[in-house]
């Protein structure tokens, strides 16, 4: 049962909330949240395994691992190392738990939230029966069977984060109909977009970065906007490039490399000369978060052709810059565009690709459609700053209703219960250690 109060006026009107938030530091869709609550005027603590590249204004960074001296630490790891040894109890490096603990006692928070529930911060103030516990749930963190190598630990420790949240944002009813299918958690599931500042993303002049990249007049740009990691399967879309090319000797193909996985790009680079495409393939190095406007305006469609998708950050940031999405055939999709109308979608092997980026290069008019209908859209549905405004009303909410705690001895103990069940409902527990991913 929530333990509630009474409202409390000063926080449900303009109160300034201390908020933690947990997520990977290095993550643009984490930065780029935690900054919209700063500039709302809160007091926003960012809990990483990673610190940002360059800092976050009005936001401060925090890794419990650094909170530890070297002693403390090797301590505690030869004590899990024991602990695992003798027990056969695999708390990995659950010892951080302590310095967790300690920042949330003295910094009090109104509200911990959790970005990307398969988080392994995330899975420690949820084991420790931290509230008002928030969750944003991303895709990749709860489509176990599609994306990633979860772990059967990982699974019940993210099950758990999701059974203690208090609220969870949730990119699209796909994602939320899967929290549902998970354990009903789709009831206290709010479809929050998370989408982008339409301020920043908007068609601009790329004048300038067309020629720094060597691009005449008459090139027709196509941009691969997403992750360079084999399971975006950019390899199609280079695949594709080679009937384009025939079809439109002036297209080009412009690659972004956040993330990139080294072995993936050398094999691009590989079957790009191999296919003579050198003339017609760019790989842009990172691209940082401020420059992909753009990119956006720069080019005359974008491609992305995963096999598996929530809702893409990329997805809103074209649309709110007027560029025309080519799109794998995913239904989860058609949840915020339409084939024709607002996107174009297409059968994601190299014939369907090829055919899909001609079509629209060859047709003005239905780009021009597509790109008018879904920056309303992405207007009405997709604005961060609107989205943040709902957010942070839940926030309020939230502080007004329930008792804020850092650590509960019921919670632990229910914890501790689930954990037993968990671990005779199967065979091979023994034989794991506690799983750590980027918090």
């Amino acid at each position: 049962m929530s333990e509630r109060r009474g409202p409390q006026p000063d926080i449900a009107a303009d109160r300034k909330l201390t908020l933690f938030v947990i997520g990977d530091g290095q993550s643009t869709h984490v930065m780029t949240r935690v900054r919209c609550f700063a500039e709302l005027g809160h007091r926003v603590f960012l809990i990483t395994g990673r610190r940002s590249p360059n800092g976050i204004e009005g936001v401060t960074e925090l890794r419990p691992v650094e909170e530890t001296g070297c002693l403390q630490g090797m301590f505690f790891r030869l004590l899990a190392w024991g602990s695992y040894r003798i027990a056969k109890c695999p708390i990995g490096d659950a010892w951080q738990i302590i310095p967790l603990v300690r920042m949330l006692r003295q910094h009090r928070p109104d509200i911990v939230h959790v970005h990307y529930a398969y988080n392994y911060y995330g899975w420690l103030v949820a084991l420790v029966g931290c509230r008002p516990l928030v969750v944003t749930v991303m895709g990749g963190d709860v489509l176990f069977e599609e994306q990633g190598s979860p772990t059967r630990l990982g699974k019940w420790l993210t099950l758990e984060l999701l059974r203690k949240a208090d609220y969870i944002t949730s990119k699209s009813n796909h994602l939320t109909q899967v929290l549902d299918r998970l354990g009903g958690f789709g009831a206290k599931a709010e479809r929050i977009v998370w989408g982008v500042r339409v301020s920043q993303f908007r068609r601009i002049d790329a004048t300038e970065l067309r020629a720094s990249l060597g691009l005449g007049e008459a090139r027709r740009i196509i941009f691969s906007p997403k992750i360079l990691q084999p399971f975006y399967r950019v390899h199609l879309i280079v695949e594709a490039m080679t009937m384009v090319v025939r079809r439109c000797p002036e297209a080009v193909l412009l690659i972004a490399e956040y993330a990139a996985d080294p072995d993936y790009k050398a094999a691009l680079v590989r079957r790009v000369d191999a296919l003579g495409l050198a003339d017609h393939v760019i790989f842009c190095g990172s691209i940082g978060h401020s420059t992909m406007p753009l990119f956006y305006s720069l080019a005359e469609l974008c491609v992305s052709v995963p096999s598996s998708d929530g809702l893409p950050q990329t997805l809103l940031e074209s649309m709110a810059c007027e560029t025309p999405s080519i799109l794998s055939r995913l239904p989860r999709y058609e949840e915020f565009v339409t084939h024709e109308e607002s996107a174009y979608f297409v059968d994601a092997n190299p014939d369907g690709i090829a055919d899909g980026i001609v079509r629209l290069l060859d047709d003005p008019g239905l780009c021009a459609r597509i790109a008018e209908t879904a920056l309303d859209i992405v207007r009405r549905d997709g604005d961060l700053d609107v989205q943040a405004r709902r957010v942070e009303h839940r926030y309020r909410e939230l502080a007004a209703t329930i008792r804020p705690r850092v650590l509960s001895v019921s919670g632990l103990f229910s914890t501790w219960k689930s954990y037993r069940r968990f671990r005779k409902g199967g065979t091979g527990m023994d034989a794991q250690r506690l799983p750590v991913t980027s918090a």
